[in-house]
């Protein structure tokens, strides 16, 4: 679901950044079912994204941070806040878990402040 170009910037409502395609995948699906529109690029594709007009908040991964706020002036939601770890592994399911419905609280939360701002 990555962008093979930049994805227009006044159609989309959250910059999924991330080099992960699967992760993307999965995030990006996640804020659809929200209705929310979303554009996953690579972390390389981020220097081709010269206008986020429009573009509400980015997602990326704490290493990218410090490029994306070089590259963007936009919010920046870190998806790793919201992955945890399950002392309870050992015994059944995945070591990590991600928090899904913290972090659509957190994108929507994020957006409806940058709007408010906007408008003041």
């Amino acid at each position: 679901m990555l962008a093979n170009h930049a994805p227009s910037p006044s159609q989309t409502d959250v910059l999924i950044c991330l080099d992960n395609q699967q992760i993307a995948s999965r995030i990006s699906s996640l804020l659809s079912q929200q209705g929310l529109t979303v554009a996953a690029i690579s972390t390389t594709g981020l220097q081709e994204w010269f206008d986020p007009t429009g573009c509400h908040l980015v997602v990326t991964h704490t290493a990218m941070i410090g490029d994306v706020r070089t590259r963007l002036n936009l919010p920046i939601v870190n998806i790793e806040t919201f992955i945890f770890d399950r002392p309870d592994h050992v015994t059944e399911g995945a070591a990590r878990q991600f928090d899904g419905d913290a972090f659509v609280k957190r994108v929507f939360s994020v957006m409806n402040g940058t709007q408010r701002r906007a408008a003041e």
